[in-house]
């Protein structure tokens, strides 16, 4: 069994990849639950800027909340296939919720030259 510092140092800010190896962001936070009595067990992965921005100094969370939204993916630990060099998770992307606003980017950057 992985130990808090190993899970930390193989999960936190390593990048997501979908059942489609799709690309999908990094791991910006872990959630843990804990059950009276029993040890903390990984609940789940959070993805996005709002999982990031409360690690931030006053101003500076504010400033990039307001720039980058307070958006949080919760993906459940379940979702995870494997651990390596990347996060594979076990569905797509789009199932979890993950890559929304780069779909919405997309559809802006489409309309410019030369994208």
């Amino acid at each position: 069994m992985k130990t808090f510092i190993d899970l930390l140092r193989d999960v936190l800010d390593h990048e997501l990849v979908d059942a489609n190896g799709v690309r999908c962001g990094s791991v910006d936070e872990i959630a843990f639950e804990q059950r009276a009595g029993a040890a903390p067990q990984v609940a789940a992965l959070l993805v996005g800027p709002g999982a990031w921005t409360p690690r931030l100094p006053a101003l500076f969370g504010v400033l990039a909340a307001r720039v980058f939204g307070g958006e949080v993916v919760r993906i459940p630990w379940t979702e995870v296939a494997e651990i390596g060099e990347v996060i594979k998770l076990r569905s797509s992307a789009g199932s979890l919720g993950l890559g929304e606003l780069d779909r919405k980017a997309w559809k802006w950057l489409k309309r410019l030259p030369k994208s």
